[in-house]
């Protein structure tokens, strides 16, 4: 046995020449495969899309008067409804049908949202709607169900009574004069007995004198207030004894406001009187020894 360990192993001096491969010995590859098609069984046809029929004009009214009915949609709504109500009562020939439908809408609204109707969120947006009916009500009013009243206590809760919340005393003056006017409407339905109109006015006009009296403390209101509160007065004895206590109510108020003793002053205006200045230089204020009321009797 030989002491090399490296013995064994075969030699690795002589390295054979490398040659180049003949085009026989070529390794034939493999063909590629190609891809089978899906089956037609799985392949499910496009359906073609349909044109939805468009809604005629009843449906689009009842469409959007869903959508008055939900707080949040009704600014847009209104507006909608608003420009369907013109195009229908501008054409030649108002359509019966489609008019008592448009005023079966805004009855259905006017009732479910009648707490809304005077909100600040929404009052602008009914204010406009009702615009709108009070420039159409000719061809409104050829629904056969529906009367003047109707659209006149909607026209005094939705316009009037939401312009008495403006700033500018000419809008209010004449918001307040128009309200006067249904007082004459009034009293030509209680002398023909009409209880039912007379009712319904009442529950129109009541909420706006309510409002309107809140703005005789405002300077520039006062007048138009009291001029509304006199012939509300004098008419007094035709209003249910609820009513009635409530007018009278306004009009002590606005007699105790009238007649307020003038030589009766405030506290602040009473210590005003007893402050006298320092000096031409020094600035501030003190009470004077002089003229203060326990030591000046004068």
């Amino acid at each position: 046995m030989s002491d090399d360990p490296y013995a064994d192993l075969p030699s690795v001096t002589a390295v054979e020449k490398k040659r180049g491969r003949n085009e026989d010995e070529e390794l034939a590859l493999p063909p590629p495969k190609r891809a089978e098609p899906a089956p037609e069984a799985t392949m499910k046809p496009t359906p073609k899309a349909t044109m939805k029929p468009a809604l005629d004009v009843f449906e689009t009214i009842a469409k959007i008067k869903g959508y008055m009915l939900v707080d949040k949609k009704f600014s847009k709504a209104s507006v909608l409804f608003g420009k369907l109500l013109v195009d229908q009562c501008s054409v030649e020939s108002p359509d019966e049908k489609v008019m008592t439908s448009i005023l079966d809408a805004l009855k259905e609204v006017m009732t479910a949202k009648m707490e809304r109707v005077n909100h600040a969120d929404a009052r602008h947006d009914f204010k406009s709607l009702f615009d709108l009916v009070q420039t159409h009500r000719a061809a409104l009013l050829t629904a056969p169900e529906y009367e003047d009243d109707t659209l006149d206590n909607w026209v005094l809760t939705s316009v009037l009574h939401n312009e008495l919340f403006t700033d500018d005393s000419f809008g209010f003056a004449k918001a307040a004069k128009a309200i006067s006017t249904h007082l004459d409407r009034r009293s030509h339905g209680v002398e023909n007995a009409n209880e039912l109109d007379v009712a319904g006015l009442d529950k129109a006009l009541f909420p706006c004198l309510r409002t309107l009296m809140t703005r005789h403390s405002t300077s520039w209101a006062k007048t138009s207030v009291e001029l509304v509160m006199n012939r509300l007065t004098a008419t007094r004895m035709s209003f249910p004894e609820e009513l009635r206590a409530e007018i009278d109510s306004w009009t002590q108020q606005i007699h105790q406001r009238k007649h307020t003793p003038l030589d009766k002053v405030s506290a602040a205006a009473e210590f005003r009187k007893n402050i006298i200045i320092y000096n031409d230089t020094q600035t501030g204020n003190k009470v004077g020894r002089v003229n203060h009321p326990l030591l000046n009797k004068n």
